[in-house]
């Protein structure tokens, strides 16, 4: 079987990639803009023609948009491209509770991409994760420098989810083609605050972590430098939402996940110690 992977090196397609190449009897394409390896296929989003010979000869897919200001238009592209290319199974990665959140754009991205794929007469699978553990990865100079947490989310709370449980669920929904047609939220174990957060770091670093704090202003000032303009303002309407309504699971959800994940999920604490751990072994 030959199954293409959109944005695959990226946190999740990565890992995707991973399990996948485990398994017998699967022929993997990965998706990228520079291939450097055997598997690896040039892939562009833009080229409606790189789509569709991409998907040639190919079984099932997992679409991994890759945040940019075309996502709604690549996205939607794509699907239309797998309904031409007579794709067997689309499994698409959006958002948890994306419905709720319609005026932020990579939010209105997913929405946009769901209702094509359920207008298109294709078998479709999706799974939908919070807030991936692994964005901490990009805080580690903050963390272990400065002792603060910068990730601006507040203390509603979200239901973060570890990136290979995320990765899990893709794969079977690959193979459970009897949950075909429906959305399965992918959330951690537990809701955790800003302060919870914090409170753990401390705990395994052996310090006081600080919060940076709800200013979205002074974030947006802080970030100028390393991010484009238009993913600011999306990720700063991003953070509002968490910080007004928080991103918390349901028990409808967590009965919903246990149908496509095939063990419990990955606690954040659990998390924290092992990357935690993993810090101090790099810097010994």
């Amino acid at each position: 079987m030959k199954i293409l992977v959109t944005a695959s090196t990226g946190t999740i397609g990565s890992r995707v990639v991973t399990k996948l190449r485990n398994r017998s009897q699967v022929e993997v394409l990965e998706g990228c803009r520079q291939p450097q390896k055997a598997g690896q296929i040039q892939f562009n989003f833009d080229n409606a023609n790189v789509v569709l010979s991409a998907l040639k000869n190919v079984e099932k897919a997992v679409l991994i948009t890759p945040a940019s200001p075309q996502e709604l238009e690549t996205g939607v592209r794509f699907v239309q491209s797998a309904k031409a290319a007579g794709l067997k199974h689309l499994v698409f990665m959006s958002i948890h509770r994306v419905e709720d959140a319609p005026a932020i754009p990579h939010f209105a991205s997913k929405i946009a991409i769901q209702k094509e794929l359920e207008k298109s007469g294709l078998k479709w699978t999706t799974i939908s994760p919070n807030n991936f553990y692994q964005n901490d990865y990009f805080f580690k100079s903050s963390l272990l420098d400065h002792g603060v947490y910068p990730q601006p989310f507040g203390n509603i709370g979200l239901s973060r989810v570890d990136a290979n449980d995320i990765a899990d669920a893709l794969v079977q929904a690959l193979f459970k083609e009897e949950l075909s047609g429906q959305i399965f939220p992918l959330i951690g174990p537990e809701s955790l605050t800003v302060n919870q957060t914090c409170e753990l770091y401390g705990h395994y670093l052996g310090r006081p972590i600080q919060y940076g704090g709800d200013d979205l202003e002074r974030w947006y000032e802080n970030n100028k430098s390393y991010l484009p303009e238009w993913l600011l303002n999306d990720w700063k309407q991003m953070y509002m939402f968490f910080q007004r309504q928080g991103l918390k699971a349901t028990v409808a959800d967590y009965i919903q996940q246990e149908k496509i994940l095939n063990h419990p999920p990955k606690s954040f604490e659990r998390f924290v110690k092992e990357t935690v751990l993993d810090w101090k072994k790099e810097t010994l």
